[in-house]
């Protein structure tokens, strides 16, 4: 069975769907997650959040163990990143005005970074959640092809 390259990238719709439900989970979650404390940051330079790249590659890992879909997967790591930053622009800069606060939040410079790490991290982490589901599937001896 081969897999076509929009296949790849996008998927089944439903699962596709179901995959774009979980970032929007992940987003609000990773928002609250910084916000009560469950997650944190040390201090210093902040360019890439642990515990929001974390969660995220776990989330892209899984798609792609579900041979889901690349752009989920993308998303799913873009919408940890996301709601670390909004949790730092809503909660963190308490005296800027709320038009500063949303300018903080879609600043250009910061979603370049966190898409072009979502691309390069949430792909490997598909790759990798891809590759274990087709070892997985040879050693059970189930009869599909990658």
């Amino acid at each position: 069975m081969t897999t076509s390259p929009r296949d790849l990238l996008l998927g089944e719709r439903f699962q596709r769907n179901l995959d774009f439900l979980g970032a929007a989970v992940l987003l609000v979650g990773s928002f609250v997650a910084y916000a009560t404390g469950l997650f944190a940051v040390e201090g210093g330079v902040i360019v890439l959040p642990s515990d929001a790249t974390a969660v995220g590659l776990i989330a892209a890992g899984w798609i792609g163990y579900g041979r889901g879909a690349l752009l989920p997967a993308w998303a799913s790591l873009f919408a940890a990143y996301l709601g670390f930053h909004a949790d730092w622009a809503f909660l963190g800069l308490s005296s800027h005005s709320l038009p500063g606060k949303l300018a903080f939040l879609f600043d250009p410079v910061t979603l370049a970074v966190y898409v072009a790490a979502s691309i390069l991290l949430g792909s490997a982490a598909f790759g990798v959640g891809y590759l274990l589901s087709v070892g997985v599937g040879r050693l059970r001896g189930s009869s599909f092809e990658a």
